[in-house]
């Protein structure tokens, strides 16, 4: 132990003597670990720490699937979910719910809060227990239960103070409802940012509306059954569903409607676990990098320490000796700027979570914990270890010998060294270039993103909404008349010069699949079927103030207001329903219903992206809100989006807004008032970070990469000096030294870009499935990086270039 301090000690000493380097060294480690400790708590957060429930690997996602309509994943009706339950013999248990958006009364200001209605045995399943209170009992989760609610732990401190809630009422979408239980902080359901958990009210001997699907269900699985023995077992008893169940219509069938279950845990990571795996490989390529940029310092420092090492030697110490001194140096430096790292992980991850709240799953458990901490610890002390491996090649018998005849502090280098730091040099830049590829091929994704046609004109347009209680406005002509109202008043706002409203949100919005009779049209077998991908109901002005084309008859007009209904499609409606006719003047309406009007089809609009910018435009139908203002059968939503195209921004409209949504309705929150590029933004939200987080990193292996490419050759330089300064002095003239030491320079990056290259072509795969409109080989982007690469190896180059031009022959002869 005597040993180990002095060693310290000693190490501390070293260091100390040389700041310059000891700064440097601690800098670059501490961006290089701080990287890869931040995206490491992600890693962990996300996609290697259980979900906070017992057992969590028994939990399983299900929902339904029609292939034949192109829907991978649908939800379960009441009655599947209670067959379901029924007859499956590898669950223990099986809950049920579905989730949406509350109006929440808190004190004298409404808040908009995410809810779930679930069934009683759906916390059961999960394993939950409340932190104060208790759960639904099985006479409250069904139909005509009394009204009860459970807060989440957050929504309880927000919007509630924290205060003494249990048995008392709280005013959630205008209906009064008891406080029975408050749950434990963080807890939440596949994700959904829960806030107010209520009953569902299902009515278990309703059999009938097999047809209404909006629930997903949670199962879990037996102790002891394994998740393939359940889906082995869901897919023999698909076939066997109607007999069992004693049904016949609208049946589960492996072929069109199937059953269908995954690990929640899968569920809710989803398409993001790869780009997370794609940042944790860059930020490890980052470390490397940096630990290749140390490991030349420390080669060169080891060089100018030959004296030293050669008096220790002569003086009694070990090889092993000297060895555990440039490993406990090493580990020192490690651990400072592991420290360091610990820091800039902190900052990075509290911006990353500020800024892209919603980017990630899980993102509430996602934190420096306990394993983040231990991984940078093992990352601080291999990178230790390896700083003090790389002198080694210094402490040979031979090499020390000579050292002290020469009485020099350099001493030899010998070529084998050279190489090791040119080789280094060159993964260096091998590396940056498959992350500054990566990050190339991020940005030409995002730009191909932001430039999708989403079908209207998105400048100058700012949207919020309104969620209507049912409890106050229960009648459809209630709430057509409030909006009808609500949009006039918006109208009269200056610099308004339209104002509108519509219940889907796009470009980014659940699918709504809707069965849709329309006349005279019968579906094929292997279809198109009779089902609509999108409703969309719009007030007066809606395409006008959108931006949104007609393609053919004629937009809503407020003479539709009390005439026959109508109705507007898209232009993929037509090309699935209308191929070789036009559907002016086709009729067609809500289901199959005798009880449903017919719609008239009046005008073709053109296509707007409904489920993502990056995905193909479904069949989409337009009704007319201020319709059902006439005619009760008429749908009009609770929730609808309200747009105003003005000059003016989102921000400067807020306090106007507020105040005439709050004399219409003061009960009535304004949720999500922002631009309609905000809106956009969001829906690529997950891309951008992608790319804004490898852009970050390429940049910084960049830099690295140039730092070492300039270390290596203004050494070299400086080594040089004597048969430069005999060259000059013999006739060579300085562009000859300057194009030498530059051509040396882009040889070896030269070199590496040649080896990233192929790397990058190997690895595109992993990232293909990351990209949008730009495939993983792109010339356009390996030009352009090869091209940046060049020119930044060409600026590290040309400084020790010019400063070996600038030798003067007789002092360099001089000095030597």
């Amino acid at each position: 132990m005597d040993h180990l301090l002095r060693d310290i000690r000693h190490a501390g000493r070293s260091l100390l003597r040389t700041p310059g380097f000891a700064i440097v060294a601690v800098l670059t480690l501490a961006l290089g670990i701080g990287a890869n400790t931040a995206i490491f708590s992600i890693v962990n957060g996300v996609l290697l720490r259980p979900l906070p429930y017992p057992q969590p690997q028994q939990l399983m996602f299900l929902t339904s699937r029609f292939p034949a309509m192109g829907f991978d994943q649908f939800w379960v009706s009441p009655p599947e979910f209670f067959e379901f339950r029924e007859l499956n013999q590898s669950f223990a248990s099986v809950g049920a719910f579905t989730t949406g958006e509350l109006n929440l009364m808190a004190g004298e200001r409404p808040v908009r809060v995410r809810g779930a209605a679930v069934t009683d045995d759906l916390l059961t399943t999960l394993g939950v227990s409340p932190a104060q209170g208790r759960l639904f009992t099985p006479a409250e989760a069904n139909a005509n239960g009394p009204q009860v609610a459970i807060l989440s732990h957050e929504l309880w401190q927000a919007a509630l103070g924290g205060r003494p809630v249990l048995g008392q009422t709280i005013d959630l979408d205008g209906v009064r409802r008891e406080v029975i239980g408050i749950m434990p902080p963080k807890l939440d359901v596949m994700d959904n940012h829960v806030e107010v958990w209520l009953p569902a009210g299902l009515d278990p001997a309703n059999r009938q509306n097999r047809g209404s699907h909006f629930l997903y269900l949670i199962g879990r699985l037996k102790d002891g059954v394994t998740p393939a023995a359940a889906d082995a077992e869901l897919t023999a008893l698909i076939p066997q569903w109607g007999d069992r169940a004693g049904v016949r219509m609208h049946v589960f069938s492996l072929e069109g409607h199937a059953l269908q279950m995954e690990p929640v845990q899968a569920e809710i990571v989803g398409s993001a676990s790869r780009a997370i795996w794609v940042l944790q490989a860059a930020v490890g390529f980052v470390l490397l990098i940096a630990c290749a940029n140390l490991a030349n310092l420390l080669l060169a420092r080891a060089e100018t320490r030959h004296r030293e090492f050669a008096v220790r030697t002569a003086l009694g110490a070990s090889r092993g000796t000297l060895l555990r001194q440039f490993v406990i140096e090493g580990t020192l430096l490690s651990l400072v700027g592991g420290a360091l790292g610990v820091a800039v992980a902190v900052g990075g991850l509290r911006a990353l979570l500020a800024f892209y709240p919603e980017s990630l799953p899980r993102s509430a458990d996602v934190g420096l914990d306990p394993a983040a901490l231990v991984f940078t610890l093992g990352v601080s002390l291999l990178t230790g270890l390896v700083f003090g491996l790389a002198p080694l090649a210094h402490t040979k018998a031979g090499a020390l010998s000579t050292a002290l005849k020469e009485g020099g502090g350099r001493g030899a280098t010998g070529g084998g060294r050279h190489g090791v730091r040119r080789t280094l040099v060159v993964a260096e830049v091998a590396l940056a270039v498959v992350l500054v590829v990566g990050a190339g091929l991020m940005v030409r994704t995002i730009l191909n993103l932001s430039q999708v046609d989403a079908g209207f004109n998105r400048a100058r347009l700012a949207t919020f909404s309104l969620d209507l209680p049912n409890a106050n406005y229960a009648q459809s002509t209630d709430r057509a008349r409030f909006y009808h109202r609500l949009v006039a008043q918006l109208r009269t706002l200056p610099g308004v010069q339209g104002a509108t409203t519509m219940s889907g949100l796009p470009p980014e919005r659940p699918v709504n699949a809707n069965d849709t009779d329309l006349e005279n049209f019968t579906s094929p077998k292997e279809g198109p079927f009779e089902n609509v991908d999108y409703y969309q109901t719009v007030g007066t002005g809606y395409f006008e103030t959108m931006g949104i084309p007609m393609l053919d008859g004629r937009p809503f007009t407020d003479t539709d207001e009390g005439g026959t209904p109508v109705a507007i499609v898209n232009e993929t409606f037509v090309r699935t329903f209308f191929p070789d006719r036009s559907p002016l003047g086709q009729r067609l309406r809500v289901g199959f219903s005798d009880r449903n009007p017919w719609l008239t089809i009046v005008g073709v609009a053109k296509d707007v992206k409904q489920g993502g910018v990056d995905q193909k435009t479904g069949t989409e139908l337009y009704f007319f809100a201020p319709q059902a203002i006439a005619n009760t059968q008429l749908f009009a939503p609770l929730q609808m989006h309200l747009v105003l195209r003005s000059d003016r921004p989102a921000a400067a409209l807020a306090s106007e807004v507020q105040a005439i949504v709050r004399a219409a309705d003061a009960s009535l929150p304004v949720a999500g008032l922002k631009s309609m590029d905000e809106v956009f933004g969001d829906s690529i939200r997950r891309p951008r970070l992608l790319a804004q987080l490898l852009g970050m990193f390429a940049g910084l292996a960049l830099l690295l990469a140039a730092i070492g490419t300039y270390g290596v050759l203004a050494y070299m330089v400086t080594e040089r000096r004597r048969e430069i300064g005999i060259r000059m002095a013999l006739g060579a003239h300085q562009s000859t030294v300057v194009a030498d030491v530059m051509r040396h320079g882009l040889s070896l990056a030269g070199i590496g870009i040649g080896v990233g290259v192929l790397a990058a072509l190997g690895l595109g795969r992993l990232v293909a499935s990351l990209l949008f409109g730009v495939g993983a080989a792109d010339p356009v982007t390996l030009v352009a990086v090869i091209g940046t690469i060049a020119a930044v190896a060409a600026l590290a180059s040309g400084l020790p270039a010019w400063r070996a031009s600038r030798v003067d022959p007789t002092i360099a002869l001089r000095s030597e």
